[in-house]
């Protein structure tokens, strides 16, 4: 990403969480927005695509993090979170979506000219359409785990994603479930995941 482009992204990012009330922080460095919850934290992290200078295509990523999963991952040595994510540009995959929300998951902007109050607006909506609905259904860890391990449509799921299952198995004191869902990975990641949690059990004591 351009140093232009991540600029506008910063200040789109501060008009967004203005716009989405004082329950969100904008963070500059990381384009990400997070709001404090009794599990963890609530994000929403801006992302641009290059089309032709000077015009990008700005979509957002949207996830959840939860306070003993990222202690887990600290611990073993894995990416802090988020632990279930989902992209806007996926909006149709989100079955019996609950609330209408926008009709676009991504918007073309010029990088030269400041945010408008149109984009900003139309982002805040997508975000309160797709995201707070995300961040309810996922309020707690177990929901997000049975949603990851289940490769459920609402999120980024499947094999790809076991770490983020092992930290949230850890987390809920489920090593059993991991260590039958980890049976249908791979045999270099099956290998990786069964030394995490042979450390996992150990930190346990």
């Amino acid at each position: 990403m351009s140093g232009d482009a991540k600029k506008y992204l910063q200040a789109l990012g501060a008009e967004l969480a203005e716009a989405l009330g004082p329950g969100y922080r904008f963070y500059k460095s990381a384009l990400e927005l997070r709001a404090a919850t009794e599990a963890g934290e609530n994000l929403v992290t801006l992302g641009g695509a290059m089309r032709h200078s000077p015009f990008v295509d700005v979509a957002f990523h949207f996830g959840c993090s939860y306070g003993a999963a990222k202690a887990v991952a600290k611990q073993l040595g894995l990416q802090a979170g988020p632990h279930i994510v989902q992209y806007s540009l996926n909006r149709a995959s989100m079955k019996n979506l609950p609330m209408p929300g926008p009709g676009r998951g991504s918007w073309s902007v010029h990088i030269g000219t400041p945010p408008d109050a149109t984009l900003v607006s139309e982002m805040a909506t997508a975000v309160r359409g797709m995201a707070v609905p995300f961040f309810e259904r996922f309020a707690g860890m177990a929901a997000a785990r049975d949603a990851v391990a289940g490769d459920d449509s609402w999120c980024l799921g499947g094999k790809m994603q076991w770490r983020n299952v092992l930290a949230l198995d850890v987390a809920l004191g489920e090593l059993d479930h991991f260590r039958a869902w980890a049976a249908r990975l791979d045999k270099r990641n099956a290998q990786e995941a069964n030394d995490l949690l042979l450390r996992a059990e150990a930190l346990r004591g």
